[in-house]
């Protein structure tokens, strides 16, 4: 998708975007055509001392936390002043999460966890398009989650998930018939299958409507046994692309997941906003080989 030069938003980022724990997000931002990146500083002071160098004014400000207590709380409150008219958010990373339970350096609507920021910030970007005003920093926890749950996706995005087939495995058949369930609103087909434990052959596998397109594996808990099925999988449907779907993705897992030739992880407590994400990233890139193919 192409955007008009007006419909591409500055971004600022401020933090050690090198961290592995930021990885994921930095890469999205930085290639993401709806953004572009007009100063990176290495943390909220030095961004205060030379915000005039920025090459455009900013339309949204990211910062990356790595640990609590991080930026002073002087220095923050002068950011989120010169901020105010603007989107400001502070992404912490796994070892401070549980920050708004005894640190209250960063307000509540200013604060997301990184597994969680890729959804929040396309949705901050969705209003600023829409000229929606920002969640004041002083919003309460009740309205911040209702501020965040606000957004109301588009179905005609994922309109082409009508033509595919899905494969939902994990060991709770509840947990999957959820899974089933949600595709299926967004007019996916879907079957559902327990962990692949055995060690019988393995062979490629279709749906009676045909090839299995998507593979969502559940990877919670992480173990010999996921580990075992994901790989089948892998062998079962070769031709699919297979998505996780955990509860922690930016904890120990990733490393775990190295070797393990999946295309993304899903994090359930964002699964709707992170699934339509990903599902409309895939569909698109689907679309430009496609046209590739063809030119």
């Amino acid at each position: 998708m192409s955007f008009a030069q007006s419909d591409v938003r500055n971004l600022v980022l401020v933090g050690a975007a090198s961290r592995r724990e930021f990885s994921t997000l930095v890469s999205s931002l930085r290639q993401n055509s709806a953004t572009r990146i007009v100063g990176h500083f290495k943390n909220v002071a030095a961004a205060l001392e030379d915000w005039g160098s920025l090459a455009a004014e900013p339309d949204m400000t990211v910062v990356l936390q790595s640990w609590s207590d991080e930026s002073a709380q002087p220095d923050v409150n002068q950011l989120i002043g010169k901020t105010l008219f603007q989107r400001l958010l502070c992404c912490v990373g796994p070892w401070c999460e549980s920050d708004g339970r005894n640190r209250d350096v960063w307000p509540d609507a200013l604060r997301v966890s990184v597994r969680l920021a890729e959804s929040v910030i396309a949705d901050q970007l969705h209003d600023i398009n829409c000229g929606h005003p920002p969640i004041p920093p002083t919003s309460a926890r009740d309205e911040v989650f209702a501020h965040r749950m606000a957004a109301t996706p588009d179905g005609r995005d994922l309109s082409r998930l009508q033509d595919m087939n899905g494969a939902v495995i994990g060991p709770d058949r509840v947990f999957r018939k959820t899974i089933c369930s949600t595709l299926r609103d967004y007019g996916l087909r879907s079957v559902h299958l327990p962990l692949i434990t055995s060690c019988q052959r393995i062979v490629p596998r279709e749906t009676s409507r045909g090839p299995v397109h998507l593979v969502f594996h559940d990877l919670d808990p992480w173990d010999e046994l996921t580990e075992f099925s994901l790989t089948a999988a892998r062998r079962m449907f070769p031709s699919a692309t297979l998505l996780g779907i955990a509860s922690m993705p930016d904890a120990g897992i990733s490393s775990q997941l190295d070797d393990a030739e999946i295309d993304v992880v899903v994090p359930k407590l964002d699964f709707e906003n992170g699934l339509r994400r990903h599902l409309k990233r895939w569909l698109e890139s689907n679309r430009q080989e496609r046209v590739q193919s063809f030119t």
